[in-house]
């Protein structure tokens, strides 16, 4: 396998979210509304070997069907892509959408009994800050409890329109996202498990879960779960988005059987791109996920994680096979 085969573009900047500041994500929306600038990065990473791509629902922002319309473009246009869709899940609790805040309060109050120092950690992240009024929402918020997690349900109708874009372009692995972590903690492994089995039956039988909370989902459904081909998770050597502590991320992703793809490498432009890439490739993931605002950025993004791949050599990705 070549070096940049282990490597994903990601969709975040195509779609104006830079993870640094307001002012970055205008920059992104102006640039990134036009098609011919999208394109002019994508085709940069393709350039130096890049061949997978992430992506978005159409309706999960306003610029992710531009994005998506590039890389279908480039599809039709022969070139031999691959995506990484990534489907958020549409919770229910007593017809209710699932408040996001209600629901990392949810992780705050559970993960807390063992790993105390999460609170902190989630209340200062600087990803998760990058939401308006981040802390005084999230404290003001109730954690769900048993009684609502017995009434959780998937939209399924919701699921099947978030699918229908992707059904004829090539796909690489699906990836429904981070509301994972909300299943795994209500102890509904049932919905994954049914997740899973309703994209196998529309032909997405390769499967990563986006997680946010690896050092407590990893572990659990590894011992529960089956049917899907791994993880995606934030990993940065700063510990940005790595719950419920980045030791025990680190663990998680250690041990899995389960083949571990890292995002947030840069931690939102917080790492430089050659510790990014030694720092998730020394864990011996199999490959990793990052996003990059302009044609310099992914040029030196992508040569920065070529040289570590290389200097790293057969220990890469030993791991997962």
């Amino acid at each position: 396998m070549k070096p940049a085969d282990r490597l994903i573009l990601g969709h975040m900047p195509f779609v104006g979210i830079s993870y640094q500041s307001g002012e970055m994500d205008e920059e992104y929306r102006k640039r990134f509304s036009d098609a011919s600038e999208v394109e002019r990065v994508l085709d940069a990473a393709m350039r130096m070997g890049v061949r997978r791509f992430a992506a978005a629902t159409p309706d999960s922002s306003p610029l992710a069907p531009l994005h998506l319309k590039v890389l279908r473009y480039l599809v039709d246009d022969g070139h031999k892509i691959e995506l990484v869709p990534c489907i958020g899940l549409p919770l229910r609790i007593g017809g209710l959408s699932v408040d996001d805040y209600r629901r990392w309060a949810t992780y705050l109050a559970v993960e807390e009994e063992t790993h105390p120092g999460v609170r902190r950690r989630i209340l200062e992240d600087p990803v998760l800050n990058f939401r308006e009024g981040w802390v005084r929402r999230l404290l003001a918020s109730k954690p769900y409890g048993d009684e609502d997690f017995l009434g959780l349900t998937i939209d399924w109708a919701l699921i099947e329109s978030r699918l229908e874009p992707f059904l004829d372009l090539p796909i690489a692995y699906m990836e429904p996202g981070s509301e994972t972590d909300f299943l795994a903690i209500a102890g509904r492994h049932d919905l994954i498990g049914e997740l899973i089995d309703r994209m196998a039956e529309r032909g997405f039988s390769r499967i990563l879960l986006g997680v946010h909370h690896a050092g407590v989902t990893i572990p659990r459904l590894d011992e529960v779960l089956g049917g899907f081909d791994g993880y995606v998770t934030p990993l940065n050597s700063i510990g940005v988005m790595m719950f419920p502590t980045k030791g025990s991320a680190e663990d998680a992703v250690r041990r899995t059987k389960k083949g571990v793809y890292a995002i947030k490498p840069l931690a939102g432009g917080r790492v430089e791109p050659r510790e990014a890439f030694n720092y998730v490739f020394g864990l011996g993931v199999e490959g990793c996920m990052f996003g990059a605002g302009s044609v310099k950025e992914t040029e030196e993004d992508i040569r920065a994680a070529v040289e570590v791949i290389n200097g790293l050599g057969h220990e890469v990705g030993a791991r997962h096979g």
